[in-house]
């Protein structure tokens, strides 16, 4: 899309990201989207006519490539303790900067109903592909591939339910020691 029909679907999409990650998609609505967004009121069946179905999963495909770049930035520029350190500061930062209402919107979108399954489907592709970006990056440090590929997945899995129990604490220390032992099995 080019120009002015870019502007409103890309508003969305970032308004929809924004409001998941503080509200889960099953209590975000169209409208809120909309409103949080500014687009014109009858853009949204224009640019997701499949509704919040196909708003949600689009918007978790964009979440999760967005979290999958900058894992990409931070395991090319670093080693992987280090990491997992700078990602641990970006989540907590995440926390603490809204008070504990965001997290992660790959993650609330996961735990989406069934009317937004395809939303689900996107945010397992989206772990997947962070494991995968992880795991290349142990790999090229001489881990075994198989070694590689499970500690991608504890680092992935450690770090979204981590965020989970910080937010219900209110407090980012579970994502803290979560932090320093992934750091200590990476060393």
């Amino acid at each position: 899309m080019s120009g002015r029909l870019a502007a409103p679907r890309e508003a969305m999409l970032d308004s929809a990201i924004a409001l998941f990650r503080e509200r889960g998609v099953a209590a975000t609505s169209l409208r809120d989207v909309v409103a949080h967004s500014g687009a014109p009121r009858g853009s949204i069946y224009h640019h997701f006519p499949g509704g919040k179905a196909e708003l949600a999963e689009d918007a978790t495909r964009r979440a999760g490539e967005l979290m999958g770049l900058l894992i990409r930035r931070i395991v090319d520029s670093a080693d992987p303790a280090t990491a997992v350190e700078a990602m641990i500061d970006h989540w907590s930062g995440v926390l603490l900067g809204s008070d504990f209402a965001a997290t992660c919107p790959v993650a609330a979108a996961a735990l989406s109903p069934d009317e937004t399954a395809a939303a689900r489907a996107a945010a397992g592709n989206a772990f997947a592909g962070w494991e995968d970006v992880l795991a290349a990056a142990l790999t090229e440090r001489g881990h075994p591939a198989a070694e590689a590929a499970d500690r991608a997945a504890l680092v992935v899995s450690a770090i979204e339910g981590a965020l989970l129990v910080s937010r219900a604490r209110r407090t980012d220390a579970p994502l803290r020691a979560v932090g320093r032992e992934l750091v200590r099995r990476l060393t």
